[in-house]
């Protein structure tokens, strides 16, 4: 048997069919993998593939009512259908029931390379359903649950890219020049309950391809019992199936349709579902509507101290670039609404003059691992905006990164207190500077004196105060471990405001949870090594300040261009409700931050910490989050 017919029996024998392939001419892919098929048969055969597997099959329940995709008819290729895993014919799925094709379907395609091409996935576009909204789905349709799509990053990725995708699950970005294809299903009447959306779920696989031809990962639906969450098929038993929404292709057309979901109609009770259908359509449901098993309740207390701090934190954002002269007060004392820029220049100095002259001081504190109350090492940094005029951000304000100045205090007493369980401790490696031993007695006046000095209008003497903005990495922590050494930050007169690079990051990626220094740095690819050293941490922390800062600043700028090119003037729908569920909208670039909150005003110690609440749950089961 030649090598053509070779590959061709292999190809049918894997694919449980022989006419799939009846007219696939095998002659330019004879030479791929042939080894490797070999290799991964036994594996295939066990329903086991491995992760390297360039011919994987994949259990699915059925995917034969998958809209195929088309590509842009203006590309260099002209128009194609995509062969994914996930567009299978009626034809294909009768020979291959219960498998979907990966790999072995691109093999059969004229350009498997576009699968990786960032540029062409973003062109795909669906085949309209033919449905009105309204109208029940097409018995087999397979679903994922809108839910389960957006805790996608936060439930089934590592800890490293679960940083770099959140930003591409976010609310914006999600919707984003992207098409939709909506469904509901409503809740018993006894529930009490919103109606639960789904999304079909070739369109969430294909979501994936370009998440992961961006950040060149390789995320997919999960296995194992994960695996069904993402690929739901209702109708059994009778039981009532998703009806159609409508095709959603921005976040605003996704609220619309929201509002728009019909009362319930004939056929979406469960009268004349059989018991086995009711018990498994009440599944499916709980499963969609929950994104942790474990479930608490959310404190409405906490919540909406909760919201307020999403809210302050995108305030925060902007104020801080308004320091750091990259954006502009919105309107002044006349009342007059400045012009909208809508391009940043990284590579020469700023246009805007920075607001107020501040100096920028971080503070880091570290403690001995198994005794908190034993202060090891202090870290300060600081940022002059006055050397800001003439030099120019660069890429990702790696430009203004030279002009931070650092000093790193340590404990005479307490050198002996090394960190080296839970946290690596690098005292002996401050890379900014030379490190300055203090006696523990001493230890608060030095500090109170550095700052004194380096806030100095003339940098000679306390003739004038400049206005200091205080930055930290989590600042309740540091806060009170100054506090335990008598060193209250609240009594510092010429401090204006506090700037938490945390929460700066938590509301740029919508994050729940806190993040640590370490995976904002990786996030906005600054480098760094020894951390855990204080002086360190306070450069890298001003460091993390500047890149959220410009990073947040072109998004918005991005997003502001957008909307002028389509002649529109007014805030996006989805910025201007006038109440955003979670506290995330800061109304683009129609508000600026408003006035600095004085650290005597805005006390961090009566900050709600975000993981003290809800540690159970992600998203509360009793209410749907309509992004």
């Amino acid at each position: 048997m030649d090598a053509d017919a070779e590959f061709l029996k292999r190809l049918q024998e894997f694919t449980r069919g022989s006419d799939t392939w009846e007219n696939f001419n095998p002659t330019k892919w004879r030479d791929i993998a042939s080894e490797e098929i070999s290799d991964n048969e036994a594996a295939l055969a066990s329903n086991h593939v491995p992760a390297t597997s360039t011919l994987a099959l994949t259990p699915v329940h059925g995917f034969q009512n998958a809209a195929p995709m088309d590509v842009d008819s203006d590309s260099d290729s002209g128009p194609a259908i995509i062969f994914g895993r996930h567009h299978l014919t009626a034809e294909e799925v009768s020979h291959n029931r219960g498998y979907k094709l990966s790999k072995a379907r691109d093999f059969a395609s004229d350009e498997p390379e576009v699968l990786r091409d960032t540029a062409k996935l973003e062109k795909v576009t669906w085949r309209e359903t033919g449905l009105k909204m309204g109208d029940v789905s097409v018995e087999g349709d397979i679903f994922s649950p809108w839910r389960l799509v957006g805790a996608y990053p936060k439930m089934y990725v590592g800890k490293r890219n679960s940083v770099r995708a959140a930003p591409l699950f976010a609310a914006d970005a999600i919707h984003e020049d992207r098409v939709w294809d909506f469904y509901y299903i409503h809740q018993p009447p006894d529930s009490n309950r919103k109606p639960t959306l789904f999304v079909p779920t070739y369109q969430f696989e294909h979501f994936l391809e370009v998440v992961n031809a961006k950040l060149e990962t390789e995320l997919l639906i999960p296995n194992g019992t994960n695996y069904e969450k993402f690929t739901m098929s209702f109708g059994l038993g009778n039981m009532p199936k998703p009806r159609f929404l409508g095709r959603s292709t921005s976040r605003q057309g996704f609220k619309v349709l929201c509002k728009a979901i019909e009362t319930t109609e004939k056929g979406d009770d469960l009268k004349n579902t059989t018991k086995v259908g009711r018990e498994e359509f009440l599944r499916l449901l709980s499963v969609a509507n929950s994104t942790n098993e474990k479930r608490s309740v959310k404190s409405d207390k906490n919540r909406r101290k909760r919201v307020q701090n999403h809210v302050s934190w995108g305030k925060e954002i902007k104020r801080v670039q308004r320091y750091l002269g990259l954006r502009q007060r919105v309107g002044g004392k006349n009342g007059v609404v400045s012009d909208v820029p809508t391009a940043l220049d990284l590579h020469r100095p700023t246009v805007l003059e920075p607001e107020g002259s501040v100096l920028f001081i971080a503070i880091d504190i570290e403690a001995y691992e198994f005794n908190q109350n034993i202060i090891t090492e202090i870290g300060l940094a600081m940022l002059d905006t006055k050397d800001l005029a003439n030099t120019a951000p660069g890429d990702g304000g790696k430009g203004w990164f030279p002009l931070i100045r650092a000093h790193h205090l340590r404990i005479k007493e307490n050198t002996w207190a090394m960190n080296i369980k839970h946290v690596h401790g690098c005292a002996d490696n401050f890379d900014f500077g030379t490190s300055e031993f203090v006696p523990k007695h001493a230890a608060i006046a030095v500090l109170n004196q550095i700052i004194q000095q380096e806030a100095s209008a003339s940098r000679d003497g306390p003739e004038q105060q400049r206005p200091v903005v205080l930055v930290f990495h989590e600042a309740l922590s540091d806060i009170k471990f100054l506090q335990s050494m008598n060193y209250d930050i609240f009594k510092i007169k010429n401090a204006i405001d506090i700037a938490d690079t945390r929460g700066m990051y938590q509301y740029m990626c919508r994050a729940k949870e806190a993040t640590k220094l370490e995976s904002i740095l990786e996030a906005l690819d600054i480098p760094y090594r020894y951390l855990h050293n204080a002086g360190n941490d306070a450069v890298y922390t001003l460091r993390a300040m500047v890149g959220l800062a410009i990073k947040r600043r072109l998004a918005s700028l991005e997003k502001a261009a957008k909307l002028k090119n389509q002649g529109h003037n007014a805030i996006p729908y989805a910025e201007f409700v006038d109440k955003d569920k979670d506290g995330f909208s800061s109304h683009g670039e129609e508000s600026d931050g408003g006035e600095p909150l004085n650290p005597v005003n805005r006390d961090p110690r009566l900050d709600v910490e975000e993981n003290q609440v809800d540690q159970a749950s992600e998203v509360n089961s009793e209410s749907i989050d309509w992004w």
